[in-house]
């Protein structure tokens, strides 16, 4: 039977019973343990909440128009905002302030303090879509303390500091960023300096060498070609022309005295001034073709016309005379007049000759002058290549700096804009939606939820200690208990028989028990209502 027992257990009608039976210690229970905890949630010291809701604006100013230059997310500002707001010297500030926790002066020092201030501080982000991932629109300070004027007016205090550390913080980021690039610009500035002088003086070094002046060069190549093959042309003419004044020369010289085939010499010679002077012209018409009359070997050619035709009567005129005279006069008075009239033309030819060989002369000297210059030129298109090379590293080097200097002065001037909206107070900004309210009542204790709470601390106390009188002292209570003990079955059930005296007994017992009900059911409610208004 022991056996039995330890197996089966009270029924749910068997604690029913029990319930009933030890009902006048579960009430005294709940009223104990809820007397306690509404005692002790009144004793408690209230703790008054205010607190103020601060809106996260954002800038005024397109940021397709201006874009901010502080690129610290929100969250982290603020956490590190809240560090230095909470320090310890900013916090030791607001409790010398406003005198706070001055009853506990004389068991906490200075850091103590500091640390519960903390404690009774409260920031709470809101989101836009109240998911964690949403961005941060809004953000809570709190504030707890024993007096609501008190509370009301730290937490205007910590707003303010929010609100300027935040103006502060961002205009002080915006001014580094902007100092940044302005160090970086400078540094960017001297560097495109350098590429710049390196450029220049590359360009000044090889000069005439450079990649662009290549099509110059051709150019002034085919020119000095030109100037080459005319001087070259003038040259070959010249000689030409001395030639034909030598042999007019050697003519004249022949009409000296003694010598006796002056005439024929003449008459053989009288033809050549002709030709000449047909080959001349013919040579002039060729120049004028292709040159202006202003061309120097069209000058020269019309110089040397000129003078054959002033030569070509005093050529022809004594030698036609002394041909026909020559048989019927003296031998000597011809060779006389003669060599009176050849001295001068003689003299003149001797002059031309010596022109025409110092034109020669120069148009040599010119042709070796031309001949460096090709040279030199020549030697500028071979090298071109090679300058072609280095030019290109130069530039490229010149042309990542200026790119760079160009990016970076940009964003200089979009960060100098940035500044000035932040200077001005135009950018991302906190704004106090609600002021710091007043509390009206104590956010702890909460003697509402204290009482409710009191309530299911003396029910559980009563059920508990009607398991510890079982576990104590365990009965039996009704047939079903005792079925599942006994495995014999119940033959009969005496039941219960009571006095008229145990009749009143239990008649005022369950009076008193109703009236004990009723007033713990009445007191409850009342008592904790009446706290909940009082407080």
């Amino acid at each position: 039977m022991e056996q039995d027992e330890q197996r089966s257990g009270p029924t749910l009608a068997g604690w029913l019973m029990r319930l009933s039976r030890q009902r006048r210690w579960v009430m005294a229970c709940i009223l104990l343990g809820w007397a306690a905890v509404v005692c002790t949630a009144w004793l408690l010291p209230a703790q008054y909440r205010s607190e103020t809701l601060i809106l996260v604006e954002q800038q005024r100013v397109p940021e397709h128009y201006v874009e901010p230059n502080v690129a610290v997310d929100l969250q982290q500002r603020l956490r590190s905002m809240s560090e230095q707001i909470l320090s310890r010297t900013r916090l030791v500030g607001i409790i010398e302030k406003f005198h706070l926790y001055d009853k506990d002066r004389s068991r906490l020092d200075m850091q103590g303090l500091v640390e519960r201030m903390r404690k009774d501080i409260g920031i709470d982000l809101v989101r836009a879509g109240g998911a964690p991932t949403d961005q941060i629109s809004a953000f809570k300070v709190s504030y707890s303390a024993a007096n609501p004027v008190v509370a009301q007016q730290v937490t205007a205090e910590l707003t303010s500091l929010f609100i300027e550390e935040n103006l502060r913080n961002r205009q002080q980021l915006s001014e580094d960023t902007t100092s940044f690039l302005e160090n970086q610009l400078d540094a960017a500035r001297k560097s495109l300096e350098t590429q710049e002088l390196r450029l220049r003086e590359f360009k000044s070094r090889y000069l005439g060498q450079l990649p662009e002046q290549t099509t110059t060069n051709l150019q002034i190549l085919t020119g000095l070609q030109n100037r080459l093959q005319s001087a070259n042309d003038s040259v070959n003419q010249g000689e030409q022309q001395k030639l034909y004044l030598q042999s007019l020369l050697s003519q004249y010289q022949t009409l000296r005295p003694g010598s006796t085939l002056e005439g024929k010499g003449s008459d053989a010679g009288g033809a050549d001034p002709d030709q000449k002077l047909a080959s001349l012209k013919s040579q002039l018409r060729e120049m004028k073709a292709k040159y202006t009359s202003r061309h120097p070997d069209v000058i020269r050619l019309e110089q040397e016309i000129s003078a054959a035709e002033k030569l070509k009567p005093q050529m022809e005129s004594p030698a036609a005379k002394n041909n026909n005279d020559a048989s019927s006069e003296p031998a000597g008075v011809g060779s006389r007049l003669g060599d009176t009239q050849a001295m001068p033309a003689a003299l003149q030819i001797a002059s031309q000759l010596k022109a025409v060989e110092f034109d020669i002369a120069n148009h040599k000297a010119e042709m070796k002058r031309i001949e460096t210059e090709i040279n030199s030129y020549q030697a500028r298109l071979n090298l071109a290549p090679a300058r072609e090379q280095e030019l290109a590293a130069i530039t490229r080097d010149h042309e990542q700096s200026r790119a760079y200097y160009e990016s970076l002065l940009a964003k200089r001037n979009q960060s100098e804009m940035a500044t000035n909206l932040e200077k001005r107070q135009q950018g991302e900004q906190f704004r106090m939606i609600d002021p710091p309210s007043l509390p009206q009542r104590p956010f702890f204790p909460n003697r509402l939820m204290f009482s409710v709470g009191g309530l299911a601390f003396g029910v559980a106390l009563g059920l508990a200690l009607v398991v510890l009188r079982e576990l104590v002292d365990p009965k039996i209570f009704g047939e079903e208990e005792l079925s599942a003990i006994v495995a014999s079955p119940m033959l009969v059930v005496v039941p219960p028989v009571h006095t008229p005296a145990d009749i009143r007994r239990r008649l005022r017992h369950g009076v008193f028990d109703a009236v004990a009900a009723s007033g713990l059911a009445l007191l409850i409610p009342a008592v904790t209502f009446l706290l909940y208004y009082k407080a």
